[in-house]
């Protein structure tokens, strides 16, 4: 991400690359899951058509009470390729990603609840993202979205209480596409 005048990174004039930045909310809670990490989309500039490969990285989260520690959290939020969308008439992006959460370690009060990887969404996860009108491919921008995280499973004893923590409808995302520079 050098300077404003940069020349996006494009294979060829059919490919966009991105940086991604932005996060997940927990059930209207306050807890944010960061996403960063990659995109790259293959556009059909006649039909306003993409499809594309989200890479995101692992997530560290922590809930904090006056100073206090109560847990920390890996995350890792799997897509499944494609991500597939469109640009309509009006420039508004709309996409669908459907993606996979693994919970790889928790950690509460010193003690490790969680930590070989076990803890995975039992289905996947469609998410639906949308931008505002006037959305450039080439310069990127914001899509948001709302969605119902799937019931978790292989989380051992812990999964009824991870299931009523992060299980269901009320999940929102918010993801900053941010052309790569060269």
């Amino acid at each position: 991400m050098e300077g404003e005048n940069a020349r996006y990174t494009r294979a060829s004039d059919n490919v966009i690359r991105y940086w991604v930045r932005g996060f997940l909310t927990v059930r209207k809670d306050s807890l944010r899951v960061p996403l960063s990490g990659s995109l790259t989309v293959h556009v059909d500039p006649d039909s306003g058509l993409f499809s594309g490969d989200l890479a995101l990285r692992p997530s560290a989260i922590s809930r904090a009470v006056l100073g206090a520690e109560l847990f920390s959290a890996t995350v890792q939020i799997e897509a499944e390729p494609p991500l597939i969308g469109k640009i309509d008439l009006e420039g508004r992006m709309f996409a669908t990603v459907t993606v996979d959460a693994v919970i790889a370690t928790v950690h509460a009060g010193g003690w490790a609840l969680i930590g070989d990887g076990s803890c995975h969404t039992a289905t996947h996860a469609v998410i639906p993202l949308r931008s505002r009108p006037g959305f450039d491919l080439e310069r990127g921008g914001r899509l948001v979205g709302r969605y119902h995280r799937p019931p978790f499973a292989g989380c051992g004893w812990i999964t009824p209480f991870v299931n009523l923590l992060v299980a269901g409808p009320g999940n929102a995302v918010v993801i900053d596409l941010i052309p790569r520079s060269k």
